[in-house]
């Protein structure tokens, strides 16, 4: 796809880890990739459970945000002559296509949160990683292109953080840091979904001036959930994850996603205690507990049905 904030993207190798080429705090790509998978974590995605469409290469992280569809997007025949806007990120943009649609069943996303050609994950990534046996905290899926690591989404006692800054990284120790305190992306339920720019930063405002978001459109956006607004392309969210300023939680959202559900957005930086999650961290590649837990036929003919929908999506 194509690029924004910090440009198309960085090029993911395919035999070895990601380098760093970027020094933030820096606008990272909205519609490119923002990091890649390491080998490691890509050699525990189960693609019995979780296929991958056309059996591509799997380590691109995009950044959150959709370019939009239309009608001419297979399977999207339903939005009839209505165009879902590009800018919004990849959850919204499916939440507004359900809106418009009447049905839920369309899913932008694969079930471990990727799609498209090429292949390339925005969101979950719960099949890449599992939590640490000693701390709880999950363990590393890839490295952004500022060299810091992205994490599932827990961290050490196998809970949500508190702490992201608006970058959506935090400072702290990780599976892998020997005991050391560094800065990393973990991942989040909402938007931006794994980070929004290379930080560290230490506002929301900052974050936003690397993008210039005071410029960009405001769109009104209705869902399921309800009407809220949301600036295209910006993916500065604040502690009521809105981009737009001053407006609290957006009713667009669903609201198990409020900060008090679901882990905070950037409020206080150096605030570090943590949330209890709603759910048990994964133990492994795929979540084990709960309703939503399916067989491996089941994900494996979902997965395919979503990506032959969405292949086109950005």
């Amino acid at each position: 796809g194509g690029g924004g904030g910090g440009g198309g993207g960085v090029t993911c190798p395919t035999t070895s880890d990601l380098t760093a080429s970027v020094t933030g705090p820096a606008a990272a790509p909205l519609r490119g990739s923002v990091g890649c998978v390491d080998q490691a974590a890509a050699a525990t995605r189960d693609t019995s459970a979780y296929p991958i469409f056309q059996d591509q290469d799997a380590f691109n992280i995009y950044g959150p945000m959709e370019a939009g569809f239309t009608s001419s997007n297979p399977g999207m025949s339903c939005l009839g002559s209505t165009t879902v806007a590009g800018g919004l990120d990849t959850l919204l943009a499916e939440n507004v296509v359900h809106n418009i649609c009447s049905t839920d069943s369309i899913e932008v996303l694969d079930a471990c949160g990727g799609h498209a050609v090429p292949y390339h994950y925005h969101e979950r990534m719960e099949c890449l990683y599992e939590s640490d046996s000693i701390t709880g905290h999950s363990t590393r899926v890839g490295t952004a292109a500022d060299g810091n690591g992205i994490y599932g989404m827990y961290i050490d006692g196998g809970v949500l953080p508190t702490d992201l800054d608006a970058c959506g990284g935090r400072s702290g120790v990780t599976p892998d840091s020997n005991g050391q305190t560094v800065y990393y992306y973990p991942i989040k339920a909402y938007a931006p979904f794994t980070l929004g720019c290379y930080g560290p930063v230490s506002s929301v405002d900052e974050c936003r001036s690397l993008y210039g978001c005071d410029s960009n459109t405001i769109d009104t956006i209705t869902t399921e959930f309800g009407s809220g607004q949301y600036t295209l392309d910006c993916p500065c969210f604040d502690e009521n994850r809105s981009n737009v300023v001053g407006q609290g939680y957006p009713g667009h959202l669903d609201p198990s996603l409020k900060p008090e559900n679901s882990g905070s957005s950037p409020t206080s930086p150096t605030d570090s205690s943590p949330t209890s999650p709603t759910a048990s961290p994964p133990t492994g590649g795929a979540p084990t507990t709960g309703s939503s837990a399916a067989s491996s036929e089941t994900k494996s003919v979902m997965a395919m049905t979503v990506l032959s929908i969405a292949y086109l999506a950005i």
